[in-house]
């Protein structure tokens, strides 16, 4: 059976003839024809009823018809592989790192990849929110790591890795938070200044809002979490931070996280590597993906030998 002949039933079941089939494949409708009688030959069954104007699948043809699909579709992975590999390692990749992301998930990963791809170029693009999305979506980067919901990452058509959890706190200047009083809800903290880190992607889909903003917010805009934290220990304002990346300062005192009676604030996030569900990946791109895969895995190994 050849994919040509496979690549012909597709053709002729999404037109409906052999007339707009055999102008979409570029042929002729008599090498259409001989191709379709070939396969139903092989097959030892009639695949189409062709009784009617448009040609309809028998029930038998329509189990040929979607196993064929998914021939089609690994073949089209294969070529798309074996054309990526043929140019050998890429000279640059581009990985998208959120910035609420523990950047100790990624270290691991750069070290091996830097003694056994030394010559290539590793660029770590900082995003965030809908930004690492949106370069992975784009191409520019070829891999993102980064906080996201799975159900999410599945409509967007990603392939992802769980790789981190992380705790994100709102937290002020304890002189911030001494001057709140008692704050019990959201809107005791509108009189204050929140600092909210911009979004570097286009904000589209679940990011089309401000996440965790209340209407009427005194707000100031910051490109990035360590200048937010900045302006927070200084008692400028208060908001939103990932554990990790504030770890010292509460332990020190300079961060105190705000306490809310009648809201909850603080929450966990995921991290996930994730990239496109069917990547045309080159060798390093594919080996930083497996590196996290097989990290992913021994993680949860780990954790059920725990429990």
């Amino acid at each position: 059976m050849k994919l040509d002949h496979l690549k012909v039933l597709r053709a002729v079941v999404e037109t409906g003839t052999v007339k707009l089939a055999a102008e979409t494949l570029n042929r002729t409708q008599p090498a259409i024809s001989q191709a379709l009688k070939a396969l139903e030959f092989q097959t030892g069954t009639e695949l189409f009823d062709r009784s009617g104007y448009r040609l309809e699948l028998t029930p038998v043809g329509r189990r040929v018809y979607l196993q064929s699909l998914r021939v089609l579709s690994e073949a089209d992975d294969l070529t798309h592989l074996i054309k990526h590999f043929e140019k050998g390692q890429e000279e640059t990749i581009t990985i998208a790192v959120d910035a609420a992301a523990n950047p100790d998930v990624l270290t691991p990963v750069l070290l091996d990849l830097q003694s056994r791809f030394p010559d290539t170029r590793v660029i770590l693009r900082a995003e965030v929110l809908s930004g690492a999305i949106e370069a992975v979506q784009t191409g520019t980067a070829a891999l993102a790591v980064a906080p996201a919901i799975q159900v999410m990452l599945e409509e967007e058509g990603f392939d992802y890795i769980p790789v981190d959890r992380s705790f994100m706190r709102n937290v002020a200047a304890p002189s911030l938070i001494g001057a709140m009083g008692a704050p019990a809800t959201l809107a005791d903290l509108r009189g204050f200044h929140q600092v909210i880190a911009r979004d570097s992607g286009q904000a589209t889909g679940l990011f089309d809002r401000e996440l965790g903003v209340q209407k009427g917010q005194r707000r100031w805009y910051v490109s990035d979490l360590h200048m937010k934290k900045q302006l927070l220990a200084t008692g400028l304002g208060w908001g939103r931070l990932p554990e990790h990346l504030i770890a010292d300062e509460l332990a020190k005192g300079i961060l105190q996280e705000i306490k809310l009676p009648n809201t909850h604030l603080s929450f966990d996030i995921e991290v996930f590597a994730f990239r496109m569900r069917k990547p045309s990946s080159g060798p390093v791109a594919s080996y930083v993906w497996n590196t996290f895969e097989a990290a992913s895995m021994s993680l949860e190994e780990r954790e059920r030998a725990g429990s």
